[in-house]
């Protein structure tokens, strides 16, 4: 299965209440549309300056905890039959977590359609390379906050440069051996790092990148980098996303990027869009950590999502939103299904 497809498919459906149609049908039949955040533990080996993982507070006060090697199995059956994706990391770094290739292959077993994994790569070694594409690994996202050395290190602190670059390189190998490996950038972009943008190719190309997501910064938490105006990059942004589009479609990479960084930012961080699905996010995007799962009446451990579905009248829930208007959905000020899906 082709995630990025299905994102391009939806985003050429306008209409909210075909969305919820569509998903209300899924629900009945239970099927596959969930897709599956899973943070296995709650840690972060760097401070980036974007992350509230910088914030000492935040890292004094957050929920500490990690998923036994045992608890995988029980959590698979009661939740991955109605997966269409299961990405391994999401607010933490799961290369701190010591069975991700069991868990990969736990998820095939159960025949979850698209496996990713998000990391900062500085604990990855070519062998866990190995092993994660061997189990049935679908995608390598590694996350980025600056071309060169000087402003990769002063972003992502404690991160190091030339470990990065060595990533980059085991992944482009094992891609030889396993061709269903793709390798995804997250370049998170604020006012400083953006133009770095501009020679992105020139030190990255030789990488064998699949595809490439330019995320404008937003505000998590409390952070150290905490200049979250994207104004002074307004008028050029257009321009240098124009030539990283031009590029990616020479080297047959798809390109997530938000067509404007145009936004509000005296009543929000999100940016404008014709694209927007965030009021998609409650009834598809399933967090679960060692401490939370999808809702707070939601126990895995106790009852499967199908039959948590039938208690709550979920089915019901979607059905009614195919006849709500698409202003009482909009509660939601992130832009995580926001941006232009460009597939080469």
């Amino acid at each position: 299965m082709d995630i990025y497809k299905l994102l391009k498919f939806n985003q050429y459906i306008k209409s909210h209440r075909v969305k919820f149609l569509g998903l209300w049908v899924l629900s009945v039949l239970n099927k596959r549309y969930l897709s599956i955040q899973m943070d296995p533990v709650f840690a972060c080996n760097l401070k980036c300056k974007m992350c509230y993982f910088s914030d000492p507070e935040f890292v004094r006060n957050s929920p500490k905890g990690m998923f036994k090697e045992d608890d995988m199995e029980p959590l698979a059956t009661a939740v991955f039959k109605n997966a269409l994706k299961l990405q391994i990391g999401c607010g933490a770094e799961p290369t701190l977590f010591k069975h991700n290739a069991r868990l990969i292959e736990i998820a095939k077993e159960h025949k979850v359609p698209y496996i990713s994994m998000i990391t900062n790569g500085n604990l990855l070694s070519p062998k866990d390379i190995e092993a994660f594409a061997t189990a049935g690994l679908n995608e390598i996202i590694l996350s980025l906050h600056g071309v060169y050395k000087e402003r990769y290190e002063d972003l992502m602190e404690n991160g190091n440069y030339g470990k990065f670059h060595e990533i980059l390189e085991a992944i482009t190998q094992q891609k030889k051996h396993t061709p269903q490996l793709r390798l995804r950038v997250n370049y998170t972009f604020n006012k400083d790092n953006f133009y770095e943008l501009k020679d992105f190719f020139k030190v990255y190309g030789k990488y064998s990148i699949d595809i490439i997501q330019l995320r404008p910064i937003d505000k998590i938490g409390e952070t150290v980098y905490d200049e979250f105006s994207l104004k002074d990059i307004e008028n050029d942004y257009s321009r240098i996303s124009r030539a990283m589009q031009a590029e990616s479609e020479k080297r047959k990479i798809t390109l997530l990027f938000p067509a404007s960084v145009l936004r509000d930012e005296t009543q929000s961080l999100k940016v404008k869009t014709s694209n927007d699905s965030s009021y998609l996010i409650p009834y598809t995007y399933f967090y679960i950590s060692p401490k939370f799962s999808w809702k707070d009446d939601y126990n895995w451990r106790e009852e499967t999502f199908a039959d948590w579905k039938k208690r709550s009248h979920w089915n019901l829930e979607l059905l009614k939103n195919v006849f709500m208007s698409r202003e009482s959905l909009d509660k939601t000020n992130r832009n995580m299904l926001n941006y232009t899906v460009d597939i080469n």
